[in-house]
This record gives C-alpha cells, structure tokens and sequence, in this order.
C-alpha cells in the first residue's frame, strides 16, 4: 500500500527520491505507522470531543462553564500527574524488554498496575479530603465541594489506565488503540451531551465521572487480547524486584507531574480570583485553550512512537539516528504550526463567533494560544529523548525553571487578565525550550564522542 502511494509521486523525482529512501528505513516505517495510527485516533476523537465542547459550553452558559473548566483543571491536577508517571515508565520499559527478556517485561507491567492503583488510591483519598478547602478557599465556590467529590472517582479510574495506555503504547498497538478510541471519542461524547442537555450543569460533572470508568473498562479488554498476541503476562510475583525503576523513572515522572498541574492550575486559579468577574475571564481563557489542546494532537501524533523507537535505538547506540529524527521533527513542526498560526491570525475573530456573542474579542487570545504550540512542540520531541535515555531528574529540573517562569510572569502579566496568562505561559514555553535545546546538544555531542572513542 505504501509502495502504491509513494509511486504516485514519480513525476516529482526529488520528493520521490526522498520518499523511496526514507519508506527503505525500518525505523520510518515504525514512526509512520505509530502516526498515522494515532492521526487517525486523534482526528476522530479530539475533532468529536471539540464539537461536543462547544455544544456543552452553550448549553451551560458562560460563568458555569468557567466553573467547570476550573473544575476540570483541579481533577487533572491531582489524577493527571500519576497518568503522566506510570505511562512514560511502562512505555519505555516494555519497548525495551518485550522481545529479549519477557518475563522482566511481565515483572514491569505488574509493578505498574500495582503502582498506579496505590498512587491513584491515595490521590483520591486527599481529593475527598481537601474537596471543602479547595472549593471555599482556592476557588472561591463552595457550592462546587460536591461536583469536586463526585469527580474524584473518576480521576481513580483515569490513574489506572495510566498503566494501561503505558502497555499498549510499549507494544506499539497503535491500530487497535485507535479504533477503541474512535468508538470510546463518539459514545462518550453523546453521552456527556445527553447528560448536560438533561441536567445542565450537574448533568456535564456526571459525564465527566463516567468517561474514565467507561474508558477504563474497554482499554481492560485491550490489554489482556495485546498480552495474550504477545505471550506476555502480568506478574505480580516477584514485581518488587523492579522497583528501581520507579525511583528513576516513575518518580521523576511523577514529581514532573506535580509541578505541571499545579502550576496550570494554580496559574488559572490567581485568573479566576483576581477580580470580580474573574470566572468570565477564566472562561476567555479555557475557549483559548481549547484550540490549544485541540491542535496538540499534531505534535503528538508525530511523536506518538517515537519514546519506545528512541528507547530501542539508544540502547543500540545509533545516537546519529535519534539525532536525524529530531533534526526531521523539528522542521516539520515549523513547517505545520507556522501556517496554522497565521491563520488564527488573520481569522481569529471569525473563530471565536462559534462560541458565542459572549466572546467577541477573544480572537488574538486564540492566536497566542496556538503560537504557543511551537515552541511546546519542539519541546516534546527533545524531552522525549532525555526520557528515553533516563535522564528523567533533568527532564524534572528544567520543568522546574518552566514552573517558576510561568507562575513568576503570571504575577507581573495578571493585570492583562487572561492574555496576561496567556502570554505568561508562552514565555515559559520559550525558556523551557531554549534550556532543554542547550542540554540536548550538550548531551549528544558528549554521546557521540563517548561511542567514537569505544
């Protein structure tokens, strides 16, 4: 099929010169198939998900929608950093380990499910306990106590397929992903409408609750046909033998974690108190952000294989190969973001009309917020190698500079309301990636010196 698609190609022989030699490589043919998989999964889903966002947000109305964004952004904050953490851990190890050692690999996916089980546990037991301080004194809407509560059982079911998706992604079961989450991206979707049309405001709360216990169900039923197709099993016996890893890397991973969502909530939290009126701001903000989540998905379908091919090639020591990848990532990012910019740009204003009359103005918003996707892009692919080389306490240190500098600008921008916060996280996005590119070249030439003289 490949071949038949690239042969179209043949009266451009330059591109069919490059198309020919790249479809040769093992390795393009792996990131190729992970992408195309997930572009599929993510065009389907994210693209439902978006439309669904935009019929809740006019059926509950401005204020309350700024309400459950806040709502949304505290439960990521407590259940989305254990996702984070065991997910990467899994991945990277079962890529590793499931071809020449399988009962190690077996070992680590035991000790991910038990891992992400205790941590989700314990997460959900701090939600319900601090839901009434949270909602009357960090949100200022103690009426929200009950819908933070009644969503903290989700976050526990989202925890566990942490672990899950860490399997599927390890096994590179990027097709059968995708078709579980095309069917999952509809349903949920008219569920959650359903829920809302029925019963406003408490009626999108409950779809909330429900999408991850759903999810997590049918992502079970996946995993176990991938384990048996792959003659792996899960072992719990003997799992703690693996637990250095979770020292380095689940533990970084999970302290990452824990700067990422506090600080965005945080962030978002100082936008929804900082005046009165601060909720309608906090809603400008979460419709801006929407298209940045939205548009996300871009980059990571282009990354979606490359931690477990990063993984594997490292460990072979093709470093060259990995810099190639990056190198090729990066210029197409550009290449991708750039336009799509530009088109915010110019129609900005026409885009926010989708949401209503509520939100005339919110078009340059809009703009920053998906500018601010080039620069978190090209982050994501050089994070990505130092994790697949395991150098996760530098991943944790540099988002340690990106925590401060976004908070730090927050403060000094928040008299802008929500494009000061906008522009606080689009200088943080900036440093970050200039931090990271530094320690990325350092890194590689250091490696390829080391593999010369070897």
């Amino acid at each position: 099929m490949m071949d038949k698609w690239i042969n179209k190609f043949q009266r451009y022989p330059k591109i069919y010169a490059l198309l020919t030699k790249a479809s040769s490589s093992e390795i393009f043919r792996r990131i190729l198939r992970g992408s195309f998989w997930n572009a599929i999964l993510n065009f389907f889903s994210k693209g439902i998900s978006f439309v669904g966002t935009v019929i809740i947000i006019r059926l509950i109305g401005k204020e309350a929608y700024g309400e459950f964004g806040m709502l949304n952004s505290t439960i990521a904050m407590f259940g989305m950093f254990t996702t984070f953490s065991i997910s990467q851990t899994a991945t990277k190890h079962i890529a590793e380990y499931r071809s020449n050692n399988k009962p190690r690999a077996g070992r680590i996916i035991g000790l991910s499910f038990l891992f992400s089980a205790a941590l989700g546990f314990l997460i959900f037991l701090v939600l319900q306990a601090s839901a009434g301080y949270l909602a009357t004194t960090s949100l200022e809407a103690p009426h929200l106590e009950g819908s933070l509560r009644l969503m903290a059982t989700g976050m526990l079911f989202g925890s566990l397929n942490g672990a899950q998706y860490g399997v599927i992604n390890g096994l590179e079961a990027f097709k059968e992903n995708s078709f579980l989450g095309i069917v999952l991206g509809i349903s949920l979707t008219l569920v959650k409408i359903g829920l809302t049309y029925g019963y406003g405001f408490n009626g999108a709360v409950l779809g909330m609750t429900v999408e991850p216990l759903i999810t997590y169900l049918a992502t079970f039923y996946l995993v176990r046909k991938l384990l048996y197709r792959s003659s792996l099993q899960v072992l719990f016996k003997g799992a703690l033998q693996e637990s250095k890893i979770l020292f380095n890397y689940s533990l970084p991973s999970l302290l990452s974690g824990l700067l990422i969502f506090p600080t965005n909530w945080y962030t978002m939290s100082l936008l929804a108190t900082n005046k009165q009126g601060g909720y309608d701001d906090l809603a400008d903000f979460n419709v801006a952000n929407q298209w940045f989540n939205v548009l996300i998905f871009i980059t990571y379908i282009l990354v979606s294989s490359f931690l477990p091919i990063f993984s594997d090639l490292w460990a072979r020591g093709e470093i060259r190969k990995v810099n190639q990848i990056v190198k090729n990532a990066s210029w197409t990012i550009l290449g991708i973001f750039i336009p799509i910019s530009i088109i915010f740009l110019i129609f900005g204003e026409d885009i926010a009309k989708i949401y209503g009359a509520e939100y005339a103005g919110v078009g340059l918003l809009i703009f920053v917020s998906v500018f601010t996707l080039i620069p978190q892009s090209l982050a994501i692919v050089l994070n990505n190698v130092l994790v697949a080389t395991g150098r996760l306490w530098t991943s944790l240190l540099v988002f340690l500079v990106w925590s401060i500098t976004f908070i730090g600008f927050t403060f000094a921008l928040l008299s802008y309301s929500s494009m000061g916060l906008i522009m606080a996280r689009l200088i943080a996005f900036l440093c970050y990636l200039g931090l990271l590119f530094f320690i990325y070249k350092t890194y590689y030439r250091k490696s390829v010196l080391n593999l010369q003289r070897s």
